[in-house]
């Protein structure tokens, strides 16, 4: 008798069961919705993978998902608004940025990674040295509307084995237009008596930290990049005539940056041949950014701070009697042509 009052509990149980997830089904707590993304204005090779981030309208995380599917993502969301925005790669396969504070939207930001130096000391107190960041395309969409509706009709296709790939077509919420947010920095230096010069080194500080996703904004906080890859081109004409150049990447300049020369100071170092002498110059440079235009006259994120030496360099005795030839204190440069810097 016991045995078949709890068989008969079991049965009733299972039925109940059955019938809960049938009415989950009928009455769903989510729907299945799409994300979409389009790469064509990222201008960079297309990346491997991306990432999506879904926040709350309150600006609480509530998706992050990483897929190597480049076209969109299926999501599932509860009714109400919600923010977006997407990026290349997944945070853990990049080396020279960091992503933080990614749990809430209105903090979310990519930062360059802090870097040693051996041989740059610091000129202020707080001074961050940074490493130049690789390519970011990231695009935000806001108050996107998850409905009522699209809860339902998510649980009615459920309830008929539709797939979900079916149910998310109907209910593409939002598209995504990623755009390159890294600068291309271009420095030229003009010098005269360039055969003295065997190496060079420099830093710029004063450049932006990061990128706060939200806003779309630039930080305020602050950083100093080196640069320590030079190239030397001698005038054809005159040899005692020349430059050095180099280009490196960054967040660009700092939002509250008014292109006022002090706001940033370029300070190279040259060594000369007889491998002993070193020269420092120093510039404001704040106010010299010339940026490019594209064809419709657009600014573009590459720029050019072009200087010239104060004085001409020093004549020195090579050491060891012959010029080694220039090299910018990691590598040699080799013969002198002109190369698109690809960083």
């Amino acid at each position: 008798m016991v045995r078949r009052i709890v068989n008969v509990l079991l049965v009733l149980l299972i039925v109940s069961s059955c019938s809960h997830k049938e009415l989950c089904y009928h009455h769903p707590h989510t729907a299945s919705v799409q994300i979409n993304v389009d790469w064509s204005r990222f201008e960079k090779d297309n990346p491997s993978g991306m990432t999506v981030m879904v926040y709350s309208r309150a600006g609480v995380k509530e998706i992050e998902k990483q897929t190597n599917n480049l076209s969109y993502v299926i999501v599932d969301l509860l009714a109400g608004y919600y923010n977006s925005f997407v990026f290349n790669q997944s945070p853990s396969e990049y080396g020279t940025v960091d992503f933080v504070n990614m749990d809430r939207y209105s903090t979310a930001q990519v930062n360059a990674t802090p870097v040693a130096s051996r041989w740059y000391k610091t000129r202020a107190e707080k001074e961050k040295l940074a490493a130049s960041p690789e390519w970011i395309g990231t695009h935000r969409v806001e108050d996107i509307e998850i409905t009522d509706e699209m809860v339902k009709i998510t649980g009615e296709n459920k309830l008929a084995n539709m797939n979900t790939r079916d149910i998310a077509s109907d209910f593409i919420v939002a598209r995504h237009y990623p755009e390159n947010i890294i600068y291309t920095i271009k420095v030229k230096v003009h010098l005269k008596n360039v055969y003295n010069l065997k190496s060079a080194r420099a830093s710029l500080d004063g450049m932006a930290e990061g990128f706060m996703f939200s806003t779309g904004n630039r930080t305020e906080s602050k950083v100093t990049h080196l640069m320590e890859n030079w190239r030397l081109v001698v005038d054809k004409t005159d040899p005692t005539l020349g430059y050095i150049e180099t280009a490196i990447t960054s967040f660009g300049l700092p939002r509250d940056h008014k292109a006022l020369a002090d706001e940033n100071n370029f300070n190279l170092s040259v060594l000369l041949v007889d491998n002993k002498t070193i020269i420092d110059f120093s510039y404001e440079v704040g106010d010299k950014f010339q940026f490019k235009s594209d064809e419709t006259g657009k600014l573009t994120l590459e720029c050019e701070i072009e200087l010239w030496g104060k004085d001409p360099l020093p004549d020195v005795k090579p050491e060891g009697g012959g010029n080694d030839g220039f090299d910018a204190w990691v590598e040699d440069w080799g013969d002198e042509e002109n190369l698109d810097f690809e960083l």
